[in-house]
């Protein structure tokens, strides 16, 4: 079966695998662990940052007091981390095995044809991020997480991101 007609396949396992983490981990996100990775930066300088009070973890910078944050900057090896780590290395591991099947990626990209093309989308994917994690959710956690627990703020956050994603390529797209 070719690669383009079994999307709905790979759609079923995708959701197969987010229902799963939903039901045995916990909800799938992504930007929360950037909040991490910042807090464990920060204990290098500042050890007490992160202090155990009880059976919780509290932090001196209230950011990380939210979310289980300051949790899982005193307990890095998390599901968290390890969702982050899986990510990059699967992009990476999907560049070295697919790049030369022209099904999955033309052999020339609009961002080999145009180096502002790579600003733009770094432009666009930290304000997503930046919004996103100021209203305190994630664009994952939104999108694939929310929606589907059927979390109202996920729901409007998707009708209306769509329509202006759209709106945004089709203007700005290269």
């Amino acid at each position: 079966m070719k690669m383009k007609n079994n999307w709905i396949f790979k759609g079923l396992f995708l959701g197969g695998v987010f229902f799963l983490s939903i039901l045995l981990i916990k909800p799938v996100g992504i930007s929360t662990q950037f909040s991490v990775v910042s807090g464990i930066i920060q204990t290098v300088f500042d050890e007490g940052i992160v202090y155990k009070q009880g059976a919780e973890f509290y932090s001196l910078v209230d950011y990380y007091n939210q979310d289980g944050i300051a949790k899982s900057i005193a307990t890095p090896y998390n599901f968290g981390i390890i969702f982050v780590v899986g990510v990059f290395l699967g992009g990476m591991l999907g560049k070295i095995f697919f790049r030369k099947n022209p099904e999955f990626i033309e052999k020339e990209t609009l961002l080999e044809k145009d180096n502002i093309s790579r600003v733009k989308l770094f432009i666009g994917g930290f304000l997503l991020l930046f919004g996103a994690r100021l209203a305190g959710g994630c664009t994952s956690g939104h999108m694939m997480s929310g929606v589907m627990q059927l979390s109202v703020s996920s729901i409007i956050f998707s009708i209306i991101l769509f329509p202006i994603a759209i709106v945004v390529a089709k203007g700005f797209g290269d």
